[in-house]
């Protein structure tokens, strides 16, 4: 078996994290709202302790499109820059940007921004007439076949531009939402012990069927000392065309409130275990 480079262990686990973190972490429904979390490690690289490696931030907002149709902006930005260790390794800046649509309870717009080594950019749109999912980046393939929507633009910073790059292969499935609406969704639902939900949801480029199980209830330890009541729920996924499971089971923790908070976050991998823990609530 290879060895891993003990300097690379901790940068290479924490771009796995940055595949999953999506799905670790939720957005309210109910109002303007914004989450602040501290990413860590905890494993044999970090000598059993728990090693900070991002800091996270989930803003939540309605906003009107051009049609005036009233659709929930979610915007997630993950950074290693407060954590030298990993900065100096390995530094990532990650966005992801989501449009979820309350009325027709399907997504309409995924932004995914990722910086590492290089950078990758790509906006995903769905054409509700068409019944298609259409994806745009900076440089697309099939230029001049669809402009870049309208109710976008806002999205771009000056001088940007995205082309048409191709459609998504799997078509448009009833109900489809990206992870960040699909844990929005989660957060109204009814909550009891063996509950489960289902969802098929996209990353832009693959379909993935989701299973939301709720599994227990029970009081957790925040990052404060104070202890609070939480549901605690797991989240497994199964890409289309694909045997086995797309990645290792999540644990999500959202308060017993009428907010339903998310208060831990929590991905076990043979390197170690993730956590995204709340700091603080805007």
């Amino acid at each position: 078996m290879n060895r891993i480079p003990w300097t690379m262990c901790i940068p290479e686990s924490a771009m796995r994290l940055l595949k999953v973190l999506p799905l670790m972490l939720l957005c309210t429904l109910v109002r303007a709202e914004s989450l602040h979390y501290e990413a860590s490690y905890k494993g044999p690289f970090s000598a059993g302790k728990h090693l900070p490696i991002a800091a996270v931030q989930l803003d939540s907002e309605y906003m009107a499109l051009p049609s005036g149709e009233r659709v929930l902006q979610s915007t997630m930005r993950v950074t290693s820059k407060p954590y030298d260790f990993v900065e100096e390794h390995f530094p990532f800046r990650v966005r992801y940007r989501s449009l979820y649509a309350p009325g027709r309870k399907h997504m309409l717009a995924l932004e995914k921004y990722e910086k590492t080594s290089r950078i990758k950019h790509e906006i995903s749109w769905v054409d509700v007439d068409g019944r298609k999912l259409l994806r745009f980046r900076h440089k697309g393939k099939n230029v001049g076949q669809r402009l870049f929507p309208v109710s976008l633009q806002k999205w771009l910073e000056p001088g940007e531009h995205f082309e048409f790059h191709k459609y998504f292969r799997h078509g448009f499935p009833k109900g489809l939402q990206d992870w960040l609406s699909m844990l929005q969704v989660v957060r109204t639902l009814p909550l009891e012990t063996g509950r489960v939900y289902r969802f098929p949801v996209t990353d832009g480029k693959h379909l993935y069927h989701y299973t939301v199980k709720v599994q227990k209830q029970h009081n957790i330890e925040m990052m404060d000392g104070n202890r609070r009541k939480a549901w605690k729920l797991r989240f497994d996924a199964i890409e289309e065309g694909e045997p086995g499971p797309a990645h290792r089971p999540l644990y999500v923790w959202l308060a017993d409130d009428t907010q339903r908070t998310p208060l831990l976050f929590e991905n076990r991998h043979p390197l170690g275990r993730f956590l995204v823990r709340l700091s603080t609530v805007e």
